[in-house]
Parts: C-alpha cells; sequence; structure tokens
C-alpha cells in the first residue's frame, strides 16, 4: 500500500524525528503536518493505513495481520 506524503509524515514523526525535519522528508509543508497532528490526536486510528478512524466505524482486528507471528 502506498502511503500519502502526509501519512508517511506522520509515521516519521511517530518515529521521533522533529516535524519541521519530518516535513521536509515527506515534500509538504510543516503547516500541513501539524494540521494533520492535530486531526488525528486522541483519535482511534487504523493499525495498516494511519487514517482516523470515523466516528460509528470499528476497526475489524480479525482480518490485521498478527505482528507477533502467532
Amino acid at each position: 500500500m502506498v502511503l500519502s506524503k502526509t501519512q508517511q509524515a506522520l509515521r516519521l514523526v511517530a518515529q521521533g524525528i522533529q516535524i519541521k525535519l519530518a516535513a521536509q522528508q515527506a515534500g509538504i509543508a510543516e503547516s500541513t503536518l501539524r494540521m494533520a497532528i492535530g486531526r488525528t490526536k486522541g483519535k482511534e486510528q487504523c493499525p495498516c493505513c494511519g487514517q482516523v478512524v470515523r466516528e460509528g466505524f470499528e476497526i475489524d482486528h480479525s482480518v490485521l495481520k498478527d505482528v507477533n507471528g502467532a
């Protein structure tokens, strides 16, 4: 699956890279990344693609790969 530039930058931030550097590496404006961080803060996110799970929807964990290899 191909991630958008914003999703790539969000992943970089989650790995501990500074917001400004993550935005530069992904090729987006720092303000775009800060807005995305604000939209995702405190909300459930899809473990596969990182998108916010909207209200009324839920993640079907039975279809996700088990990361522990069990």
